[in-house]
């Protein structure tokens, strides 16, 4: 049932309750592994980071970070990885520079925890982004390159 509830809130026309439902299915992929954690909802992550709205996109990185953020989560989604790694790595480049920032942190955590994830192809997408003007993402960019 959880799963057919799933399914329409995360393509609800508002986007409030796309972000909650992204927000909340990653906090249950963090608390509840066993049962959350697999591909079967993750991908529901990834199909949202292409998500219109900001807001949306925006909690669907922050749900990753916690995954990412530690290694026994991120060693459980390798098939995801392969899979949204290009997707995540482009949105360095988002349009709003609140998801930017966030994505960088997320490909940090991916650097720390999931060895060989980031190609050099993938980590040369982010250097340049050091000398952007927007002074969080440029942070953000320099600490990814530091970690590298």
């Amino acid at each position: 049932q959880l799963y057919r509830l799933l399914l329409r809130l995360q393509r609800d026309v508002v986007p409030d309750i796309r972000a909650i439902c992204m927000e909340e299915l990653g906090t249950w992929m963090k608390t509840y592994t066993a049962s959350f954690l697999t591909d079967s909802y993750l991908k529901y992550i990834g199909w949202t980071l292409y998500d219109k709205q900001r807001e949306v996109r925006l909690q669907c990185v922050k749900a990753l970070q916690g995954l990412y953020g530690h290694r026994d989560t991120a060693a459980r989604m390798e098939l995801f990885t392969r899979r949204f790694k290009t997707r995540m790595v482009a949105m360095v480049l988002d349009k709003e520079p609140s998801v930017a920032v966030e994505v960088v942190k997320l490909l940090t955590l991916m650097l720390e925890n999931m060895e060989e994830a980031l190609t050099d192809e993938d980590c040369q997408s982010v250097y340049p982004v050091v000398f952007v003007s927007n002074r969080p993402l440029a942070a953000a960019a320099g600490i990814f390159l530091y970690r590298r």
